[in-house]
């Protein structure tokens, strides 16, 4: 039976996230070793879409590790070299029976020396398997694409939706390429261009905008003759290293209309890379200010209507590795009376406890917000009376994995329910507020912290969103930020660059 190992590895950086990513992050959010890992994500995940084709071709999956850590600070080298060295002792105790070796990753990590340890990873598996033997990777979309990554691996694909919800059909792309090499179809040749833009991810969204465009044309150039798979890779924003740039990668084989491979996987990743650049403009992001959204919550009231505004702090994002500890908001609704119904989350740990220990019904006087990204956001003195307290634990949807947000209380300030986490908590879908007991449906405004991809869930429910202007780890306009290690010239920082490669 042909076999495969596989291995599923997921953490995004913040390089202006305070702090770091531990190896007890990765075991309190996501850890499973051996057949355990396939089910991590409930059959919804990569592993789980991989495993789909692997029953269907007769593949014996050696699972070996799913490891999950969201998205923060840069991982700890002492964090980074245990997982290293699970996935390559795996695969050197493993290596005479493997056909294959299928990894899982986001694709934009960073440790605390390393800014590309994905694509050093990939590099020692390539050493240790030699250059026959092939090897698939899948990343996010927000991967950091790097020409290592590029030389260590035959098969590199991407999810295809922003927001994210091909997780497992981009498994199952990545394996059913895995098992055409491993069965000895024309070789696959990777081609890719770097292109010298970066922008903030509330326009990557592929069900619209310039991003949709893209991946039309994508989906069209897929279609040719010889070409297997095509992917656009729209790297982290906030990842400050050499090498950023968006990226378009095609895998091609030869074909009899087109034999070339080469040079047709080149034509297509220079044409979609063609089309960003000239829609670079379109990528920027501008936001509404907070005194707008307050107002149009006050007019929907007004009018009558029944579904609630959303309005995203997306510079404070949780999900793009921010703390979730912003305010910005919560300020402007208390100082204008707290009248509206509205739900705000805020990652307090000191709040948290504080709620704890006054209890239910209990009334409490104290700062919130502030602690945790001091040099971003600044705290708030509240007074409000304890409504409920739970654990924090639920299943989230998007993505699809267990989620701990620690201790976890509900604070009552006049009409406003803060939801105050012991932990920064994802914002992308609903689940947070329903585990506080909590109906987001049912609320005046929702306020998430989510820097494009909470629409998913949340468009459905609203009457109308809005992108908040505010401050923070994951700033929409990236020139207010501290990036040290770039290679330049890349627009924006460089608002008149002609060239795009």
């Amino acid at each position: 039976m042909t076999r495969v190992l596989i291995a599923s590895i997921y953490h995004e950086v913040n390089h202006f996230s305070p702090g770091v990513t531990t190896i007890e992050d990765f075991q309190r959010l996501g850890w499973a070793l051996g057949a355990d890992s396939l089910v991590r994500g409930k059959g919804r995940d990569q592993a789980a879409g991989a495993a789909s084709v692997a029953r269907e071709e007769g593949v014996d999956l050696v699972a070996i590790l799913f490891a999950q850590a969201g998205s923060g600070p840069p991982v700890t080298d002492s964090a980074y070299a245990a997982i290293r060295e699970i996935v390559l002792g795996a695969i050197r105790e493993h290596r005479e029976s493997l056909d294959g070796i299928y990894l899982s990753l986001h694709g934009a990590m960073a440790t605390e020396s390393l800014t590309d340890p994905e694509g050093a990873l990939l590099a020692e598996v390539r050493e240790i398997v030699g250059p026959d033997l092939p090897v698939a990777a899948s990343f996010d979309l927000h991967c950091h694409f790097t020409a290592l990554m590029a030389r260590s691996a035959d098969i590199l694909v991407g999810f295809e939706t922003c927001p994210h919800v091909d997780f497992f059909t981009t498994g199952q792309r990545a394996m059913r390429l895995l098992v055409r090499s491993i069965r000895g179809e024309p070789a696959p040749v990777v081609r890719y261009r770097k292109i010298r833009m970066t922008a903030s991810s509330e326009h990557h969204d592929t069900r619209r905008g310039p991003m949709h465009e893209v991946m039309v044309r994508r989906k069209e150039l897929e279609r040719r003759p010889g070409i297997l798979d095509i992917s656009v890779f729209a790297t982290q924003p906030w990842f400050d290293a050499p090498e950023v740039g968006w990226s378009t990668v095609v895998i091609a084989a030869p074909d009899a209309l087109a034999p070339d491979a080469a040079a047709n996987a080149q034509q297509c990743a220079d044409e979609l890379g063609e089309m960003l650049w000239a829609r670079r403009e379109r990528f920027r992001v501008r936001k509404t200010p907070v005194d707008q959204v307050l107002a149009a919550v006050r007019e929907a009231r007004a009018a009558g209507e029944e579904r609630p505004i959303v309005a995203s702090e997306g510079a404070d994002s949780t999900s793009a590795g921010s703390t979730g500890d912003g305010v910005d908001t919560l300020r402007a609704l208390v100082e204008a009376g707290a009248t509206i119904d509205a739900l705000v989350p805020v990652a307090d740990p000191v709040a948290a406890a504080a709620c704890f220990a006054a209890g239910v019904d209990a009334t409490v006087d104290m700062e919130v917000g502030g602690r945790l990204s001091p040099g971003f956001h600044r705290p708030l003195r509240v007074t409000g009376r304890v409504a409920t307290l739970c654990d924090g634990r639920y299943r989230s949807k998007y993505p699809p994995f267990p989620t701990d947000a620690g201790p976890t209380a509900v604070l009552a300030i006049g009409a406003i329910r803060l939801v105050i986490t012991s932990r920064p908590a994802y914002l992308l879908d609903l689940e947070l507020f329903k585990r506080a007991g909590l109906d987001p449906v049912a609320a005046e405004l929702v306020v998430v912290k989510s820097a494009g991809g909470y629409r998913e869930f949340y468009e459905p429910i609203a009457a109308q969103v809005f992108d908040i202007d505010t401050t923070g780890p994951a700033d929409s306009d990236l020139t207010r930020l501290p990036f040290r290690r770039l290679d330049h010239p890349l627009w924006p920082f460089e608002a008149d660059l002609q060239q795009p490669w």
